[in-house]
């Protein structure tokens, strides 16, 4: 019994001194492997031919307007006028059209110019949408 407790001892020393040290302990690496189909491995192909050729990520614009086609196309008109470096996107969605702006990173942003805009385009607002990436001049 007196040899088990010294061998304990002994052992919880040897482990408390090795987990102090600044000594970095050996990881396993894991291996992963995916094998994919001819099918899937052509999907993701195309997938990222899409990507590249319309790059788009998450952000946000701005909607001054929906309904009829002619109406937002008028909205858009106007917007372009007093704003021509602006984007300004004319979108269908059942039952309507749309009439969106701007290509903003944050809400924030999209919150800013909004301010600017109001008196303008009244009732416009903020969306959540997929965006074109900025462009660099």
């Amino acid at each position: 019994m007196l040899r088990f407790l010294a061998l304990s001892l002994v052992l919880s020393c040897a482990l408390t001194m090795k987990a102090q040290s600044n000594e970095k302990l050996p990881t396993a690496q894991p291996k992963v492997t995916v094998e994919m189909s001819e099918s899937v491995h052509n999907l993701l192909y195309l997938y990222k031919a899409k990507a590249k050729k319309y790059p788009q990520i998450a952000g946000f614009r701005i909607q001054i307007f929906n309904g009829r086609k002619n109406d937002c196309l008028e909205r858009r008109g106007l917007f372009l006028r007093d704003y021509p470096k602006m984007q300004a996107y004319l979108l269908y969605e059942v039952p309507e059209y749309k009439t969106q702006v701007g290509n903003f990173r944050t809400r924030l942003e999209a919150e800013a110019f909004l301010q600017s805009i109001i008196d303008a385009f009244p009732g416009s607002f903020v969306v959540a949408t997929q965006i074109d990436y900025p462009k660099v001049d």
